[in-house]
């Protein structure tokens, strides 16, 4: 039986790292792909949901690349909000995986795990009980208007993941994989099983005064800096090493009660799943 897949982001219909991504997953043939994404931009909204308002619907044809015109949804909502309508109305059957991104702009550090809305989508499809995994590219400033054709190669890789969860399925323990790529990859990038660093800005609040005397404010942030006590976090492996930052998340967030031979268990059987990942997409980067 043909896989299901659902594909959303954060960004909207719109995103080049998206439809790279749109289009890796129609080339690997491993799934019907079911497009529902937000109807605007959603970046930094995190795991809302719509609650004070109806939200909408919309179906449109979407020229994708080579594969002609193709239906996708709109939802006018936040990425929760899309994942929870393609799976509670839009779709006819559970999909295998939720995969949302490419996304513009990485998502490292625990900070954006609870900020980011593409891994948010992810979150929300853990959360029902579906395999999910979230991606996003690193972005450089000035290079944010990019055509579609410079993300394929993150894209392909994305696509690999995806059919590896599909026929493999999570390592045990796992709910999702936060995936980053760093803006510029080779057959050299390398490829690392990470954790989540603290954070990757350090917030401040700037004021100013508008033309009526009234202040107002913007939140902004300087990078932290990034030490050798950081190395093994997703943080390192974008910003230092310049390397795919693999990260896998559990949802289990209370205190960890279990017999500690067995947490370890699941630990060492995770990573040695993760490393096979990383073997197998080493073919992938030998033709980026």
């Amino acid at each position: 039986m043909e896989s299901e897949i659902l594909l959303t982001n954060d960004d909207g219909i719109h995103s080049a790292p998206f439809r790279a991504l749109w289009i890796a997953l129609l080339e690997a043939k491993i799934g019907k792909v079911t497009v529902v994404v937000p109807e605007h931009e959603m970046s930094a909204a995190g795991k809302g949901i719509t609650l004070h308002k109806p939200l909408r619907i919309r179906k449109l044809p979407v020229k994708v690349g080579g594969f002609g015109y193709r239906e996708a949804f709109t939802v006018s909502g936040t990425p929760g909000d899309a994942v929870t309508v393609a799976l509670k109305f839009i779709m006819n059957s559970t999909p295998d995986i939720v995969v949302s991104g490419i996304n513009v702009g990485d998502n490292i550090t625990l900070d954006n795990l609870f900020t980011s809305g593409t891994i948010a989508a992810a979150l929300q499809a853990s959360i029902m009980g579906i395999k999910s995994s979230a991606f996003s590219v690193e972005i450089p400033g000035g290079q944010l208007s990019r055509p579609v054709d410079r993300f394929l190669n993150h894209a392909r890789i994305a696509a690999k993941i995806t059919d590896w969860i599909l026929r493999r399925g999570m390592p045990e323990g796992v709910d999702l994989l936060n995936v980053n790529f760093p803006y510029r990859i080779s057959q050299d990038t390398p490829i690392r099983i990470t954790r989540l660093a603290r954070a990757k800005y350090e917030n401040y609040v700037l004021e100013r005064i508008d033309t009526r005397g009234n202040p107002y404010y913007w939140l902004g942030g300087n990078p932290v800096p990034v030490t050798e006590k950081d190395r093994g976090t997703d943080l390192y492996a974008l910003t230092v090493e310049r390397a795919i930052s693999i990260t896998p998340i559990t949802l289990e967030m209370n205190l960890e009660l279990l017999d500690c031979d067995e947490v370890n268990r699941k630990r060492k059987r995770a990573l040695e799943e993760l490393e096979l990942l990383v073997e197998y997409l080493k073919e992938s980067l030998s033709g980026a």
